[in-house]
């Protein structure tokens, strides 16, 4: 594998990814996934979203328990506004299957929540991939700008002003839209290295994910609730590439800190931190976390969707806040696990 690297664009961001996992805390309950974003037929080619998560328990003898796990593979007609043409899921959903024909675009998530609804009510892993593939989708472009795929200055246009003030990263006075509106190419940065995740003394840190190819992209999450009064909780996102001479890179990398009232699972304190960002504007935008102190995680997916817009924003950091609405369900397993063996104990 080589090393060799281009020049980091002038107006990159924050190249500092988060370097390893944190070790898995006694009465924790930790929820992992991946989204792999593969193009078999090169840049041009059929996109493929390839999806596993699980959720593992840590008793407080920090014995592991593997609770659920799930996963999704997605066929999209990259070509043809994002269609779905293929669903697959573990465990089989039915209802899946109508999903298929829709663009994992705009309306997605809704279609989601029409044709699976227990799956979002109980926050499941399938719901949570399913929620995700709007957002790999979108950002599987970049394996395409990478590729040296050019745009035509007739295209870049309508293109550009579409995604105008959309987040801090697509401001209209920012480096992405100036460059392309200078030079009809979309511009792309080559982040920093991706270091390895996993530690060598925990097997059960993450969830398995293969090798990723020559044009594939990867997006990891790792939520961690850790048991206590008020609730510990960690939150890591990250999207990679990997280039063509198997070096694998950076595009996003926020880790996100807070504290969560057991009892009413109110927001109590919520930072996110940039490690990894494409350009100079993407950093602003993590001190739109602190918008969720005071609110609970109830509904927190389309309160984020409604009121977390615009270039004081970051659509991937948004990503990862949704996910905290999950923490309704999280807390309901750590809590009767923790129940249990506190039962068990005064049994024995």
């Amino acid at each position: 594998m080589t090393t060799d690297r281009r020049p980091a664009h002038p107006r990159h961001g924050p190249h500092h990814p988060t370097t390893h996992t944190p070790p898995r805390r006694p009465g924790s309950l930790r929820r992992t996934s991946s989204i792999d974003m593969l193009r078999p037929g090169g840049v041009d080619g059929e996109l493929i979203l390839s999806g596993r998560a699980r959720d593992l328990l840590t008793g407080p003898d920090g014995r592991a328990t593997v609770v659920a796990e799930a996963a999704v593979h997605a066929r999209v007609d990259y070509a043809g506004h994002f269609a779905l043409t293929e669903i697959r899921t573990t465990p089989e959903l039915p209802g899946a299957q109508d999903l298929l024909g829709a663009s994992v675009s705009a309306g997605f998530r809704s279609r989601v929540g029409r044709a699976l609804p227990e799956e979002r009510e109980r926050a499941t892993l399938t719901h949570l991939l399913l929620d995700d593939l709007p957002g790999a989708a979108l950002v599987s472009g970049y394996a395409v700008g990478a590729g040296n795929e050019r745009i035509s200055k007739r295209d870049t246009g309508p293109y550009a002003l579409q995604q105008a003030d959309i987040c801090s990263g697509w401001r209209s006075d920012g480096t992405m839209l100036l460059e392309i509106g200078r030079t009809g190419t979309m511009p792309t940065v080559q982040g920093p290295l991706a270091p390895v995740l996993e530690p060598d003394d925990d097997p059960w840190s993450w969830h398995h994910t293969g090798p990723l190819p020559a044009y594939g992209m990867r997006r990891r999450r790792r939520l961690d609730l850790i048991d206590g009064r008020p609730l510990a909780l960690d939150v890591f996102y990250r999207d990679t590439h990997m280039s063509p001479d198997g070096v694998e890179t950076v595009i996003h990398d926020y880790a996100v800190d807070g504290r969560i009232d057991p009892a009413t699972l109110e927001i109590l304190a919520l930072k996110a931190e940039p490690r990894a960002l494409p350009w100079t504007e993407c950093p602003a935008a993590a001190a739109g976390a602190g918008r969720l102190v005071g609110r609970t995680v109830d509904g927190l997916r389309r309160w984020v969707r409604a009121e977390l817009t615009g270039t004081s924003t970051c659509t991937h950091l948004n990503d990862a806040l949704r996910s905290v609405e999950d923490v309704d369900t999280l807390a309901r397993i750590l809590a009767n696990s923790t129940s249990t063996a506190t039962a068990a104990g005064t049994e024995t």
